[in-house]
């Protein structure tokens, strides 16, 4: 019997839909709606089981392994962004970093804001050991009546990863390989030494302490940066019989970064078996993925010190002594003379910055299905991740200080601290981390007549947050690298214990689940489904430790109705809504007692005596952060399925958020965090895609994704004790971010820059303004390409809009560091009184809307081009060559290196997310590909 199967993916919301249309060569759009016919149907993971696509009633997205490696990344999630509907993910293209994502939005300030990865059926955090070749399919449970099923693990989203398995058939081999070249995307033009010496004269209101006559002009960023290179390559084999199926796949990624220095490299092996006992009643599934990382990162305020130091001052002096920024009588960078800024010399900081990172993270299940009977299966699944990190970082003390002062000698370093004049330090961390999850259910499924029933009742049990770390430091150990040990120091001065080192564990955080799942269908156009869980943890004390999450959807398949027969032009319509509770109990430890240690004096003597202090009280009742979500949805295919779209609505409550509140310091001196708000997430997804032929040889598509969220703090409970909670500090003792009822969280809450006073300075509004977001309001992908007979074509866009960024960089100053190109071309003087910039000023500026940009941009994240060469060699099945552009274009009116800012912290909002500071800049690659299947 012919099968005939396309899945018309939609790259946006995750929803289903019915198609009967050819297959497509090479699937190059994003599966966010799945299309089947009659005779085969697809499948997606749901909670603790699967469910076929047009039987969904939640909002789910599917992503398929054509599409996630189309875009080669060192990480899965960032090979997807712009594939999915209201799925925000933020890239990183440092080395090693892994990007941030949030999934309809963010609805906590201080819990977890990540989604909870399941992977094969082992829930982690971490999937930075996953080859993105290795992956089948990704999965995004995006409304609450999807993800109420995993509790309070789901409130942030749930993402379901299936690994690759082997099929039917003689054994396969494949590899697939690429290597290319990367670069910084864009550029800021910075000032020469003309332009330094003349905005820095005004500044200082002189006309001679730099002189205009500069014997150096240097170029910062080309002095700390290089052309990076990427490669990757992945060999796999894979088979099945009639009682085992079995994929084993080995890889190794190496990447030079753009940051003179850095390096990351991962090799990873993955073995996925299944194994069919007594004639396909017992399959039992064991599945292990082993990566082995290694790192050498470099500080990222290196880019922040390019930017910032004066182009005057030399690499190094023809001496061979590091620049500093010294200006000697004649107005002349030189060796000695007056220190005019603090920046330090971003070439000598990135020569003396030593540090190594080795990582292994294992992920591994093992996964038993039992048939007691034809409709009754029992699944016991055991999912376990270990992580293990060790890395040092040399400093070398004294030729830090020798860089920084041309003239100084070894006798004038020691001379500072001649008791104990330190050489260099050394660090050795070492950490590790564990989490296992143990799921056991039974689900049931029959037919009855027209009636299609599935139920699923299970336990779960996990425990995660198992947690070690120790750090030792010693000092004047060897200087050469291999002797970089901590008992080969030679300083033995008495120190306290606690500076040289530090040990910690966490306390491990169990959570102990039942569930429960039914599903109802009836004539496969009336579609039922309602869950619930009952969980306890162990975060929260006594009757606050467990928490009931309920949910309920449905769907109608109008078309199957008998009154739509005669509705040619619509081929398929579904209308689908739920309704989900979800609780986030991911926080910070804000319930633990606390002391630091403080030292006392007593007595007539006043004699100082060491103690214990507690900062603060706790809330022993603190709870779930709760989220409840409507969701409405319709699935649509028109025009002969040429034509396809889906639209998704939803209104998401998160209440009993944690926030600090300010109660008499007679009960707490420091704010207390109490469930005491609500942070509201509303929003649209919709996406569409055109697919069709033209002729025999050629297949093409167009498609496009929206979505709209308005994020907003909705209410505060103790409205009067919520004080100034404040965030997004730039180091020079201004801060840029304030939650504020009735905003967007992580708003920047800055002075309004209102004009120019008679000294051409700035001039300010009395309070601090709201000035937007770094939360995009808009996110959007767009997809297009078409096959030809042996070519493929493609092009993957990206955008966000409606958020603001704050130009840290520009903004932290002290006094004298370089300014960009164009600050001189509109500055404040009496004849331009209505110029663009103020003055030249070596102030510390205040935080303002100076310094809040646009952050809406477009980005070509993908272009590739490939070619199936015609061969007929036996034993090759298929040879393609590919060409890709990786970000090539980008299109925005920001003004610095990259308008993608996840910052430090993981996104935290009252952190540097939004905040171009000590940031990587985005790359541009260019690489070339070969995949062969054997």
């Amino acid at each position: 019997m012919k099968k005939t199967l396309l899945h018309i993916s939609l790259c946006l919301l995750g929803a289903t839909s019915f198609a009967q249309v050819p297959p497509t060569p090479l699937d190059s759009i994003p599966n966010d709606s799945l299309f089947f016919d009659t005779q085969m149907e697809e499948v997606v993971l749901i909670g603790y089981g699967t469910k076929k696509a047009g039987a969904i009633t939640g909002s789910v997205s599917q992503i398929k392994a054509d599409d996630i490696v189309r875009t080669p990344a060192q990480s899965p999630i960032q090979a997807i962004q712009g594939r999915a509907a209201g799925v925000n993910i933020v890239t990183n293209d440092e080395p090693g970093a892994t990007p941030t994502i949030r999934i309809r939005g963010l609805g906590t300030l201080v819990g977890g804001r990540d989604p909870l990865y399941i992977v094969d059926g082992v829930e982690t955090s971490n999937i930075t050991g996953l080859n993105p070749n290795d992956i089948k399919n990704i999965d995004i449970l995006k409304d609450a009546s999807s993800l109420a099923i995993y509790g309070q693990k789901g409130a942030n989203g749930v993402i379901l990863i299936t690994t690759k398995r082997g099929k039917r058939g003689d054994i396969k081999v494949n590899y697939s390989g690429y290597y290319g070249q990367k670069f910084i995307q864009r550029d800021v033009e910075m000032a020469d030494s003309y332009r330094y010496a003349y905005y820095n004269n005004t500044a200082l209101g002189s006309s001679s302490y730099f002189s205009f006559d500069q014997p150096y002009n240097t170029n910062w960023l080309e002095e700390v940066t290089d052309t990076g290179e990427v490669m990757n390559n992945t060999i796999s084999l894979s088979g099945a019989d009639e009682n085992a199926n079995y994929y084993l796949s080995a890889s190794n990624y190496k990447e030079k970064g753009i940051l003179r220095g850095a390096e990351y490299e991962r090799t990873n092996v993955i073995s996925k078996n299944e194994f069919r006992l007594f004639d396909g009643k017992l399959k039992v599934s064991p599945f292990i993925n082993i990566s082995s990382a290694k790192a050498t990162p470099k500080p990222l305020s290196v880019f922040t010190n390019a930017y910032k130091q004066s182009p005057i001052m030399p690499v190094r002096y023809a001496n061979g002594r590091w620049g500093a920024p010294l200006v000697n009588e004649q107005g002349i960078n030189d060796m000695t003379g007056d220190r005019y800024n603090n920046v330090a010399n971003p070439a000598a900081q990135l020569y003396y910055y030593n540090e190594r990172r080795k990582n292994v993270l294992l992920i591994g299940s093992i996964k038993a299905e039992l048939e007691i009977l034809d409709y009754l299966t029992l699944t016991s699944n055991f999912g376990a991740t270990g992580e293990w990190e060790r890395g040092y970082t040399y400093t070398p003390t004294r030729e830090l200080w020798l860089a920084s002062n041309p003239t100084g000698t070894v006798e004038d370093y020691i001379a500072q601290n001649p008791e104990n004049p330190i050489i260099n330090t050394l660090q050795q961390r070492r950490s590790s981390n564990y989490r296992w999850n143990w799921d056991n259910y039974l689900t049931f499924n029959k037919y009855f007549g027209d009636h299609d029933v599935t139920l699923v009742a299970g336990l779960s049990r996990s425990t995660y947050n198992t947690m070690e770390f120790l750090n030792a430091t010693r000092y004047d150990v060897p200087e050469q690298s291999n002797y970089w040990n901590l008992d080969l120091s030679t300083n033995n001065i008495e120190v306290a214990p606690g500076s040289v080192a530090q040990n910690n564990s966490s306390t491990p955080i169990v959570s102990v689940a039942y569930f429960g799942r039914a599903e109802y269908e009836y004539k496969r156009k009336y579609l039922f489904s309602a869950s619930v869980r009952r969980e306890g943890i162990s975060v929260f004390q006594g009757d606050k430790k467990f928490g009931i999450f309920p949910a309920v959807s449905a769907g109608w398949l109008v078309t199957d109705e008998e009154f739509m027969r005669d509705v040619k032009f619509l081929d398929h319509l579904k209308v689908r809504g739920g309704y989900g509770e979800v609780g986030n109990g991911n926080s910070l430890a804000l319930n633990e007692i606390l002391f630091t240690v403080s030292n006392y004096p007593f007595g007539p003597d006043q004699v100082i005596n060491p103690g214990l202090n507690n900062p603060g009280q706790i809330d022993r009742n603190l709870s779930w952060e709760t989220m409840k979500e409507f969701d409405f949805g319709i699935d649509f295919a028109t025009l002969s399925y040429r034509l396809t779209g889906t639209v998704d609505l939803y209104d998401r409550k998160n209440e009993n958020i944690l926030l600090p509140i300010s109660v008499p310091p007679v009960l707490s001196p420091e704010p207390v965090f109490l469930n005491s708000g609500v942070v509201t997430n509303k929003g649209v997804e919709v996406s569409l895609k055109w697919q069709d032929y033209i002729g025999n040889d050629i297949n093409y598509w167009i498609g496009g994704n929206f979505s709209y969220n308005q994020n907003e703090l909705k209410e505060v409970y103790n409205e009067e004790l919520f004080g100034a909670y404040t965030g997004g500090g730039l180091g020079n003792g201004q801060y840029t971010k304030q939650v504020l009822i009735g905003q967007p969280l992580g708003s920047f809450y800055v002075y309004d820059t209102t004009g120019f006073n008679s000294d051409g300075a700035f001039t300010y509004s009395d309070q601090r303004v709201v000035a937007g977001s770094y939360i995009p309001t808009t996110t959007y992908g767009i997809n297009l390409g078409l096959t030809y007979k042996g070519i493929d074509f493609s092009v993957d866009a990206y955008g966000v809009g409606g958020n603001k960024l704050y130009n840290g960089k520009k903004a932290q100053r002290f006094g004298g560091e370089n300014i960009e190109y164009d600050l001189l071309d509109s500055f404040w003087t009496p004849s331009t009184p209505n110029a663009t910039n103020p003055k030249p000023s070596n102030d510390v500026p205040r935080a303002s809307t100076y310094y809040v940009e646009n952050g809406d941009y477009l980005r070509i994240n993908n272009i590739t081009l490939g070619y199936k060469l015609p061969l007929d060699i036996k034993g090759i099945d298929r040879i393609r060559v590919y060409a890709t552009a990786v970000n090539p274009f980008l299109f925005t009116n920001y003004s610095g290196f990259s308008p993608e800012l996840s910052g430090s912290g993981n996104g935290d909002p009252l952190g540097s997310a939004g905040i171009e500071l000590d940031a990587y800049p985005t790359n541009k690659s260019y690489l070339f590909g070969l995949n062969i299947d054997f």
